[in-house]
């Protein structure tokens, strides 16, 4: 018995240690060969986290960033949690390892030492922010000496390293960096371009709540969007911004806005409108001073429509450049036209004169003869009345009412731009056409759209809307708006020296409670350069400009008289734009060894 009791109590010890070493020999061998399954991780040991994929960079043609991201870490620290032993949990930290703990967060976050130990001290006090930083170096030092009780978060921070310049085409996005989406702009109109794809990592995390790096079972890297390039040529856009801060001053107006095209591609090359903002501030300004206002104020052009009425008539073949017109306001054949402040003209005056003078009288005429129906057509195929459909969000249609619903009245006043609204993105892409040989272009102002591994999703190419004129009535109307800007025109300060200039003024008083205001109005000019092989449209209006009645108010307020009129206010900072832009893109001088005639008098009437 007791033989067999001893071999009981030497054969059972030694059959658990084999079953034990087979269990373990089976379990490694599955392990290998990969057949074991995973176990379920216990919740409070699972580590998930979402990445962000960087979202995508707005640059100008040439490079420069208007709008870019960069990764930032908040750092907050869990005083609890440092109270006890980096290692093992249920010891407390010793009082030497804490004091290199927070030598070490005070030195690397740049805090005050005696500012850390406050938070280390206050233990009931869960994740308090200490600091937000961008700097790489600092990230790696915390992370590396492994503080359990500082917790890392890394977000997103959009920067826009231009300020205020080009706000109102580039947007903004809103202040949540775990969401970031776009608001205005470019910013929101690609917004399915610019964000990236999130990534997503899974796996364990030890007691301290840190993953373990060797456990992960899922780790999809996030994908970071795509980048953007404007047709916007930095510089331009720098030059057009900077004139227009100075006429506002100059003009005292409530606003102003610009438009630089590219007559032959329809390429935005600056567009912008004054007040502006600062989109990383977007929330602390009003809704109004972040609308592009070059996209999304239908506005009366007033005289600028003369040059589609001229270019319809000619293309009807009513009339050609040097048709006499009879110039009588009291003309029977004619329903209450619109007068010339005035002025007296030769009883007859041809076309091409009723466009340097810019008589409202002969156009009133011009329109008429044409009629609602056909003249409404001709204003439709350049473009009004309709989308130009260019890449930003909250472009506006403009106003073409249906010809049949024009009263007699109209039929005289649309000729000369009033009753019909237009958006300055139209005007400028309809005076690119003419300038272009009457093939009407769409605008754009997105280049192209670019993968981060380089891969180009989108080329922008030229794209034709229409041919609302033929090429000759085209050279014909732009040869006809030379004179605008030349001696008994009305834009003699449009004029740039060494090139020929086709443009057209526009003083148009805005509607207010039923009629037309007398001292509120919106102030243009829009010229072709150079006007012998035309290479860009500027455009320029001044919303309210001050409006001087007499010269002794002209005099105490510091600006001209008829300071309200396209020729005195719009036509300098459209010389301005256009010269320092044609010396940049390199345009050679058509007409090298013209001076300009010296500028009339500030005080003497000249648009209407």
């Amino acid at each position: 018995m007791d033989s067999w009791n001893e071999r009981l109590r030497f054969g059972v010890p030694v059959l658990v240690l084999g079953l034990g070493v087979v269990r373990v020999a089976v379990a490694l061998v599955r392990l290998h060969l990969g057949l074991t399954e995973k176990q379920p991780k216990t919740p409070a040991y699972e580590f998930s986290r979402t990445t962000l994929g960087q979202r995508g960079t707005i640059y100008s043609s040439g490079g420069q960033p208007y709008a870019k991201s960069s990764t930032v870490w908040e750092y907050r620290l869990d005083a609890l949690r440092a109270t006890r032993d980096p290692i093992q949990d249920s010891k407390p930290i010793s009082a030497k390892q804490r004091r290199t703990n927070m030598e070490l967060v005070s030195r690397a976050l740049g805090i005050p030492l005696v500012k850390v130990m406050d938070a280390y001290a206050r233990t009931k006090k869960r994740y308090q922010l200490l600091a937000v930083s961008d700097s790489q170096e600092v990230h790696d030092l915390i992370a590396t000496n492994h503080l359990s009780e500082i917790k890392i978060t890394g977000k997103q921070k959009r920067l826009y390293p231009q300020g205020r310049q080009l706000s109102h085409v580039v947007g903004f996005v809103n202040h949540d960096p775990a969401n970031t989406v776009g608001g205005a702009g470019i910013e929101q109109r690609y917004e399915k371009y610019l964000k990236g794809m999130p990534g997503q990592i899974h796996g364990e995390k030890d007691a301290s709540g840190r993953e373990r790096r060797e456990y992960r079972d899922v780790d999809v890297d996030a994908v970071p969007g795509c980048d953007i390039y404007l047709t916007i040529d930095h510089n331009i856009q720098y030059e057009v911004e900077k004139a227009l801060r100075e006429g506002l001053e100059r003009h005292r107006a409530k606003a102003v806005w610009a438009i630089v095209l590219s007559v032959k591609t329809g390429a935005v090359l600056a567009m912008a409108s004054i007040p502006d903002y600062e989109p990383v501030n977007f929330n602390d300004v009003k809704d109004d001073l972040r609308k592009n206002l070059a996209i999304s104020v239908n506005y009366e052009p007033g005289s600028v429509m003369k040059v589609i009425t001229a270019c319809a008539v000619l293309n009807e073949g009513r009339h050609g450049p040097e048709s006499r017109i009879n110039t009588a306001w009291k003309d029977p054949n004619y329903y209450r036209l619109p007068t010339d402040l005035g002025h007296k003209w030769e009883e007859t005056m041809t076309v091409r004169e009723a466009v340097v003078h810019s008589s409202n009288i002969v156009f009133g005429k011009l329109g008429y003869d044409l009629g609602p129906t056909l003249l409404a057509s001709y204003m439709s195929a350049f473009g009004l009345g309709k989308l130009t459909g260019i890449e930003l969000p909250g472009e506006e249609r403009g106003i073409l009412p249906n010809p049949k619903d024009w009263d007699q009245l109209k039929w005289s006043r649309a000729p000369i731009g009033q009753g019909v609204s237009v958006t300055a993105i139209q005007m400028a892409a309809a005076y690119a056409a003419i300038g272009n040989g009457g093939t009407l272009l769409r605008p754009y102002i997105v280049d192209r759209i670019v993968q981060a591994d380089g891969t180009v999703v989108f080329q922008h190419k030229p794209e034709v809307v229409g041919q609302p004129v033929t090429p000759s009535v085209a050279r014909n109307v732009l040869d006809m708006m030379v004179g605008v800007t030349q001696k008994g025109g009305t834009a003699r300060r449009a004029a740039v020296r060494g090139y020929s200039v086709a443009g057209k003024t526009g003083t148009a008083q805005i509607p207010a409670k039923g009629t037309y205001s007398n001292n509120d109005y919106n102030a243009s000019f829009i010229g072709v350069v150079p006007a012998s092989n035309p290479e860009i449209v500027v455009l320029v209006t001044y919303h309210h400009p001050f409006y001087c009645r007499t010269k002794k108010t002209s005099e105490a307020m510091g600006v001209p008289i008829y300071n309200h009129q396209g020729g005195l206010c719009a036509a300098p900072t459209f010389r301005d734009i256009a010269s320092v832009v044609l010396r940049y893109l390199q345009v050679a001088p058509d007409l090298p060894d013209e001076v300009p005639d010296e500028f009339p008098d500030e005080d003497e009437e000249e648009d209407r």
